[in-house]
């Protein structure tokens, strides 16, 4: 077993981007997939009493939380934070709020079909469903803002974001340059080397 383990699951958005981060350092780490994150058995998630993925075994503790996990990463193995996971500007910061918002949103949606419920219809849903549109009109007008090229966190986080939604039909509307964003990024062997099931790369 490796120093690192990773609790998640290979479609969890929150967990992909912590692994492209942890791929990127070329860190040794053992993936375990939890299987059902609808289950309500705290100890499929390492006792995280949030039961939800990731969460980081490393150095005798579990780490909770992926942007927590991103952190602790970089203080241990990246000093030079290389992948700008520190980045503290208002931009930065708002971007990865929005981002991590859009995940949480997807999630209602998608644990609700999954665990029997409707969302059709029903405010609380239907405001996450208008989140999802309300952010991708948000980061289309910042596209700009990413550098497919050399991908970083931000990046990370937004192909963990945009591959969720596309496998699980969520992308609302029609949106050329993220999309075109998304497929760029695709085209990176260590990002195209975790897409979530059901996603076809193109490389």
């Amino acid at each position: 077993m490796a120093e690192l383990v990773l609790l998640g699951t290979e479609r969890s958005h929150f967990t992909r981007k912590v692994r492209l981060l942890m791929d990127h350092l070329g860190l040794d780490y053992d993936m375990v997939d939890i299987g059902n994150v609808a289950e309500a058995d705290q100890s499929l998630f390492g006792e995280n009493p949030l039961m939800v993925v990731p969460v980081l075994r490393a150095a005798g503790c579990d780490l909770y939380d992926s942007d927590n996990i991103a952190r602790w990463l970089v203080g241990r193995y990246d000093p030079d934070d290389r992948f700008c996971v520190l980045a503290s500007t208002v931009d930065a910061m708002n971007l990865h709020a929005v981002m991590n918002g859009m995940m949480s949103a997807e999630v209602k949606l998608v644990l609700s079909a999954r665990t029997g419920l409707e969302p059709a219809g029903v405010p609380y849903f239907e405001k996450a469903r208008e989140v999802l549109a309300a952010g991708m009109t948000w980061l289309a007008s910042r596209a700009d803002a990413f550098t497919p090229a050399k991908p970083g966190w931000k990046e990370f986080h937004f192909i963990s974001l945009w591959d969720h939604m596309t496998v699980c039909d969520l992308v609302l509307g029609n949106w050329p340059d993220l999309e075109a964003l998304a497929e760029t990024l695709r085209g990176h062997e260590l990002i195209a080397r975790s897409a979530p099931p059901g996603l076809e790369v193109h490389c």
